[in-house]
């Protein structure tokens, strides 16, 4: 009789807790649609590169033919961290998961950003 192959892979190998960056950015997209009534919203797409993946937030007005601006990208590998937040060509390196949350309110929260958003906005109740 041959002998059997034990099965070698952890019993919690498919169990996956971790909130990744994406869903923390769609997260996020969904709030501003619904923080302006639908009329300027952000969509994330995600692009693999080799063994990077890089999420680009952009607003999107609807309204105006769905003019998009790009806010800013995040690349990370498989584990996440650590990773790069792009704004406007700069860089940030992020560690954690709390200074992801912490990066993305300062740039949510920025002049720049409301300054586009309320732009966008008056330009479609004009």
């Amino acid at each position: 009789m041959a002998d059997s192959i034990p099965d070698l892979w952890p019993q919690d190998i498919g169990e996956a807790s971790l909130q990744t960056p994406v869903t923390i950015l769609r997260q996020e997209a969904a709030l501003l649609g619904e923080k302006t009534n639908q009329l300027v919203t952000a969509e994330v797409t995600t692009q693999s590169q080799g063994q990077t993946f890089l999420h680009s937030f952009v607003i999107v007005a609807p309204a105006l033919d769905n003019y998009k601006y790009e806010l800013f990208k995040v690349q990370h590998g498989i584990s996440f961290y650590p990773m790069t937040v792009i704004v406007q060509g700069g860089g940030n390196n992020i560690g954690s998961q709390a200074q992801f949350i912490e990066i993305l309110r300062m740039i949510f929260t920025s002049p720049n950003t409301k300054n586009i958003v309320q732009s966008l906005i008056a330009q479609i109740r004009r």
